[in-house]
């Protein structure tokens, strides 16, 4: 028997029903070739849930200060130019608070205080309320899948089934993405010898060069050869930026 989850709209999602909606959503993105294909399918599950607009913001891990950013949006285009030419990445909520993946994002939540403006200017656009959800790719990305529309948050009726696909949809776009090899998911990756992870391992710990020697019964010389390879491989200026790369790439 199938369990049953009542809603607060009223609505009733059995198991069944959700994991008969997984199984197609995830044969269907399993189809893509491209990413006007994923666009495309995020679209038409967006209408589905009832909601106009969707938007997945994807920002690689290094480097920190200017990161490569890359956007799949139905949003209207005045809007996507406003919000670039305003710069409002820098304040945008639902990037400052899922930028922690695993976060769900009700635009509405108390708990965003600071550059409400954004959602205040997007209004403007016919976007006037959404949930954004972040997560985690296996190439360290993070995607940010944000749904929107123009009613209000009353009558967009979140409910637990919408969350929950929302969150597994992110999966599923991400993983395309990656499968097909689109540029918004191509990361560098810094291929490491096995020396070398252990002389990186000993540098995180804040280890110095000649203790680093004595740890790995190696010359101080091998040690400072190792760290100007991986600063090299890493174009990195020393050995600190080195180590908060690697721990931001998973290599740690």
């Amino acid at each position: 028997m199938c369990s049953t989850r009542v809603h607060p709209s009223g609505a009733l999602m059995t198991s069944d029903n959700y994991f008969s909606w997984c199984s197609k959503a995830d044969a269907a993105f399993h189809g893509v070739s491209r990413a006007a294909d994923i666009s495309r399918l995020l679209e038409q599950q967006t209408l589905e849930l009832g909601l106009t607009f969707y938007a997945l913001y994807i920002r690689h891990p290094v480097p920190f200060t200017r990161p490569e950013i890359f956007v799949l949006t139905n949003y209207p285009e005045k809007w996507v130019q406003k919000w670039t030419h305003e710069n409002f990445a820098e304040i945008d909520p639902i990037i400052r608070y899922c930028l922690i993946p695993g976060t769900f994002l009700l635009w509405d939540d108390p708990v965003v205080k600071e550059g409400r403006q954004v959602f205040e200017a997007a209004k403007e656009f016919g976007i006037r309320s959404g949930f954004s959800f972040s997560r985690i790719a296996k190439n360290r990305a993070v995607g940010i899948l944000s749904m929107a529309s123009g009613k209000s948050f009353e009558k967009i009726a979140l409910t637990h089934e919408k969350q929950l696909k929302l969150q597994y949809l992110s999966e599923l776009a991400m993983d395309a993405l990656l499968f097909i090899k689109d540029r918004s998911m191509y990361v560098r990756q810094v291929s490491l010898s096995l020396r070398e992870r252990e002389v990186l391992k000993w540098t995180a710990e804040g280890k110095t060069a000649a203790e680093i020697s004595l740890i790995l019964s190696i010359s101080e010389h091998t040690v400072n050869f190792h760290q100007k390879n991986m600063q090299k491989k890493f174009n990195a200026p020393n050995k600190t930026q080195v180590a908060s790369y690697a721990a931001a790439l998973g290599l740690l």
